[in-house]
């Protein structure tokens, strides 16, 4: 898997450097679980040819810089269809790696820009997880729905997420399904190439429980 992976990131780094590649970005985030108290972050690497998109994500968990180890990486690629200067579907596929298992997340986004510059977006995702063990593969679906605005050069966001899982899985409360909120906040000033930005979410803090806690993210992006 590891062989696998550092083919992957290699193909989407010649990809980039590509002259035919359209345009590309390089990205770090950084989260905080705050009643969890647990950190993760992650460097990732897309770009597009055309209409189809690619990307590479390297994940971390552990305290940044000090304790940083290696959680596991996602490809993604996918297809954009402009129907009209509305509405668009993008299809794709991202495909994840973890220790223990692979996740593939065959999905669908269906995309609509008013003329005020709000763009509206949903997501269906169903996601297959096959583990390397004797332990049976899962199923869960996944709905995520986005608000985006840009105003000026600030960039506003509003993000809500469903699952449920189809096998027995235990996400939130004992249950088998669970959702999370988040707000979202850029900035991107004429003619730069650098966009800072920042998360909150409102997300569950076990399985076991009915809790709730924040989840902060910071990142920024590099375009080119």
């Amino acid at each position: 898997m590891k062989k696998l992976n550092k083919n992957l990131l290699t193909a989407a780094l010649v990809m980039c450097a590509s002259a035919s590649v359209s345009a590309a970005s390089l990205d770090f985030r950084q989260e905080y679980k705050h009643d969890s108290k647990t950190y993760a972050s992650r460097v990732k690497i897309g770009g597009g040819v055309g209409n189809y998109y690619f990307g590479v994500e390297a994940m971390q968990e552990g305290k940044p810089f000090s304790e940083w180890e290696s959680k596991g990486n996602e490809f993604d690629f996918g297809y954009r269809h402009k129907i009209d200067d509305h509405w668009s579907i993008i299809p794709g596929m991202p495909i994840t790696f973890l220790k223990g298992h692979v996740t593939y997340k065959p999905q669908v986004r269906v995309q609509y820009k008013f003329d005020s510059g709000l763009t509206a977006k949903l997501r269906y995702r169903h996601e297959f997880r096959d583990f390397s063990d004797d332990r049976s593969s899962e199923q869960k679906s996944k709905v995520t729905a986005n608000l985006d605005y840009n105003y000026n050069y600030f960039q506003f966001g509003l993000e809500g997420n469903y699952e449920k899982g189809l096998d027995d899985q235990v996400f939130f409360d004992n249950g088998d399904s669970n959702w999370d909120a988040v707000f979202k906040l850029g900035y991107k000033g004429q003619d730069w190439s650098w966009r800072p930005y920042v998360e909150f979410a409102n997300v569950s803090v076990s399985s076991k429980s009915s809790d709730r806690q924040l989840r902060s993210r910071v990142g920024i992006t590099y375009s080119w």
